[in-house]
């Protein structure tokens, strides 16, 4: 986990999928929309925003294919 995700002031839901994400890739567990669904805990929509908020600041890569792991981009890569 990077701690450059608590200042770039996003929203709560967005930090919590960010840190789920860093959680699985620790465990080595797939990063994939399934995997991360079952462990949300907030409602289906927020998770999907959340991504989607990920992804626009350079932090996940979002594969065009639902069954292609996420990737956790590097930080110097964030807000570009």
């Amino acid at each position: 986990m990077d701690q450059k995700i608590f200042t770039l002031h996003l929203p709560t839901e967005t930090v919590s999928c960010y840190l789920l994400l860093t959680g699985l890739a620790d465990q080595a567990l797939p990063l994939n929309r399934e995997t991360v669904a079952t462990l949300w805990t907030g409602e289906p929509g927020a998770l999907e925003t959340a991504l989607e908020e990920l992804h626009r600041q350079g932090i996940i890569g979002i594969p065009e294919t639902p069954n292609t792991p996420l990737r956790l981009l590097p930080s110097e890569m964030w807000g570009n």
